[in-house]
């Protein structure tokens, strides 16, 4: 049998790993010219990902992708190292020149050049790991961490290119933009698994599914800790379905249907206006911790937080189009007081706008789901207490008139 060496090594220090030293034999069996390739690598500290190992003779030996025994590759992963420690040298020199502003010029955290020499920090961390080729296999895989800043880079980048995109036509074609609030700039994502199933926005959801409260996940694309309010209010159905007297519409812009408002027991009436429509308050809750490392804002996961509004299981009365159910999440200037902040909320008759302008909030995420009369929702009505399971609701078509 006659064998070939074939070996190239080089001194180049790879992202994550020492230096390597790779050898490839090709052993050719010259009668059943069967062939057997290994490789070896002095590489310490890094496993095997993402590939099979073959024990025996003819298999390939799948190795790391910072021990790849390729010169240019390597070549390519030194400029790379070489590019990321020049970053690093420049965000700690850029940190102990944070300090001795913030010592000696008494500046504090909230000063204009401190926020921008940390975003500056915050820049150059992302830059110093974006052609890291383990970050993007990484990530590929789905193997996150959210400690490093280059990862919430790419979630938020992904994130806007794909789920924000979907959200934010789902807001404004089924017109939760203007309703309940003039205008949302989602800058947080906002998943919600209704029991352990995924909702994607503005689906119709079945009322056994949304009987219990969801998880909520709020994924910040910053390094930071913030408190967060999140609220879900039902403007209710999009188009008019019953009539009221013209004043009363007037003096009550709101969206979800009101027997006692309507005229007669049915909630029917003998005009031609727009129902009357009231929004409503399905739950609220303050105080609710979020940082990249602390995702969970209601769940099992989650921190204690304060609820002002337990949670009231969504319906909608038979004979009514779709209700819209909006989940607003506002970034809150501190600490509130919940006490104070359940006093500011009438849950029949509520206005978002209103009260984020009162409490200072600023919307950062939303989600939506809707939900119409099914065979399930008589009863779920009847489990909560929930008044209206007994009225059918009917649409009064236009005079002409006489």
């Amino acid at each position: 049998m006659s064998t070939f060496m074939l070996s190239a090594s080089s001194s180049i220090r790879a992202l994550g790993a020492t230096c390597f030293d790779v050898t490839r034999s090709i052993s050719i069996a010259g009668g059943s010219r069967a062939r057997a390739l290994t490789i070896k690598s002095g590489a310490e500290g890094v496993g095997d990902v993402g590939g099979t190992e073959g024990r025996g003779e003819g298999r390939l030996r799948m190795r790391t992708i910072e021990s790849m025994p390729f010169q240019t590759y390597q070549l390519a992963l030194g400029i790379i190292y070489k590019d990321r420690q020049e970053k690093l040298e420049r965000i700690a020199q850029e940190r102990e020149k944070m300090k001795k502003l913030i010592k000696y010029k008494g500046l504090t955290h909230d000063d204009r050049r401190i926020i921008s020499m940390k975003q500056q920090i915050e820049k150059w961390g992302i830059y110093a790991d974006a052609n890291n080729p383990r970050v993007k296999y990484n990530f590929d895989c789905g193997i996150v961490g959210t400690s490093k800043p280059i990862y919430l880079h790419l979630l938020n980048r992904k994130w806007r290119k794909r789920n924000r995109p979907i959200l934010m036509q789902r807001l404004e074609t089924m017109h939760v933009i203007p309703d309940v609030l003039p205008n949302i700039d989602p800058i947080v994502d906002v998943r919600v698994h209704f029991k352990g199933r995924k909702a994607p926005p503005g689906q119709i959801l079945d009322s056994l599914m949304v009987e219990e409260f969801p998880t909520v996940r709020v994924i910040p694309f910053k390094d930071e800790e913030m408190l967060c309010t999140i609220a879900v209010v039902d403007p209710g159905i999009v188009m008019p379905f019953l009539c009221i007297p013209s004043a009363t519409r007037a003096n009550n812009p709101l969206d979800v249907p009101d027997p006692k408002r309507d005229t007669g027991a049915t909630g029917l009436c003998e005009c031609k206006h727009f129902a009357h429509r009231q929004t409503h308050v399905n739950t609220f809750s303050s105080n609710i911790p979020i940082s990249p490392a602390q995702t969970t804002a209601v769940g099992p996961l989650a921190k204690p937080a304060d609820t002002i509004v337990p949670y009231l299981p969504p319906h909608a009365q038979k004979g009514t189009p779709y209700h819209r159910y909006a989940m607003i999440v506002f970034k809150q200037p501190g600490k509130i007081d919940p006490a104070t902040l359940g006093g500011d909320i009438n849950k029949d008759y509520f206005t978002m706008r209103g009260f984020q302008d009162k409490n200072k909030l600023c919307s950062i995420g939303a989600f939506m789901w809707r939900v119409e009369w099914d065979s399930h929702t008589k009863e779920i009505m009847q489990k909560h207490n929930l008044p209206g399971w007994d009225i059918m609701y009917k649409r009064i078509k236009d005079v002409a008139p006489s």
